[in-house]
């Protein structure tokens, strides 16, 4: 039987062809050689499983899996670690780049500190040419402090949730029900693993994120997919409710936080805090769309 990898790294794809072999090169000229590659397509229909095949065909380390049909983007991420098998994983999205050095930098660290659950690192955020035009590295110690300090800390300091492509613990991982569907499900994700462990970081650039940058004048295509049908095909046409879901989820973390009455009540305040009162008017207008939604629905239910 093969002994398991050190490190996973699952590497989700949706018609990647443009950026996938530079994604796979990146992968394979890592420093640490106990790795392997799961590229999980969703479904392609470019030339992404051609390339991953030719890849897979060359080097033992990628194993290639194509969904059936589309999962959604929260599906297929799930899939890439359920298909792992190694003591820290890692997702690799198909269009970054990382240094050859990521994968031992980040696992080293990770080895050294066992109430580390993952390990973030600086980000350089690029644009469709390679161009950097903003970096994030992560905030304040996340690491030492209780439970319910980091826990606060995450919420009021987590501007964007890069921290999802960090190098973490497979174990603790396994142990949430990984990236569920709706949008924000990702801060809810990290928000369970913060209460588990400490995020350990390396203030390095070893992320290079492409986003695309909105120019001046550009107008969103009508025709895109939203954010929460991305995540799962079934969202389409329900309601507008993140910030009102993200509230009700991290209420959920904390009463099965495993910290003491004094701390949940911190915990509780804070998310009532964060999402309740800072995110008051997000609250007020999902109301709002929600109520004219339904309503047109049911005028044209009356009028059918």
């Amino acid at each position: 039987m093969t002994p398991a990898p050190l490190v996973s790294v699952g590497l989700p794809v949706y018609n990647g062809a443009e950026h996938l072999a530079e994604a796979l090169d990146g992968v394979l000229d890592q420093d640490l050689e106990d790795f392997e590659v799961i590229v999980c397509d969703n479904a392609s229909s470019d030339a992404t499983a051609e390339i991953a095949r030719g890849y897979a065909a060359r080097d033992a380390r990628i194993r290639y899996h194509r969904n059936e049909r589309n999962l959604g983007l929260a599906g297929n991420f799930n899939k890439a670690f359920q298909l792992a098998g190694g003591k820290y994983f890692k997702w690799w999205a198909h269009d970054d780049w990382h240094p050859r050095n990521l994968l031992s930098r980040t696992t080293e660290v990770l080895e050294a500190d066992p109430s580390a659950v993952l390990c973030a690192t600086g980000v350089a955020i690029m644009d469709d040419d390679g161009e950097v035009f903003e970096e994030w590295r992560p905030e304040g110690d996340l690491l030492t402090p209780p439970p319910h300090v980091r826990f606060h800390r995450l919420l009021w300091t987590l501007g964007e949730t890069h921290p999802l492509f960090s190098v973490m613990r497979a174990d603790a991982l396994a142990r949430t029900p990984q990236y569920r569907p709706f949008v924000g499900g990702d801060r809810v994700l990290l928000a369970q693993l913060i209460i588990m462990g400490g995020f350990a970081g390396v203030p390095d650039l070893m992320h290079y994120y492409r986003q695309a940058r909105m120019r001046p004048g550009a107008k969103r295509d009508p025709d895109k997919p939203s954010q929460a049908e991305i995540l799962d095909p079934a969202n389409k046409g329900k309601l507008p409710s993140r910030t009102w879901r993200l509230c009700y989820e991290h209420l959920r973390l904390v009463a099965a936080a495993p910290v003491g009455p004094r701390e949940k009540l911190a915990m509780t305040g804070d998310v009532l805090a964060r999402f309740g009162v800072r995110d008051a008017r997000l609250l007020a207008a999902e109301a709002y769309h929600s109520g004219r939604i339904l309503a047109s629905r049911a005028v044209a239910r009356g009028s059918a």
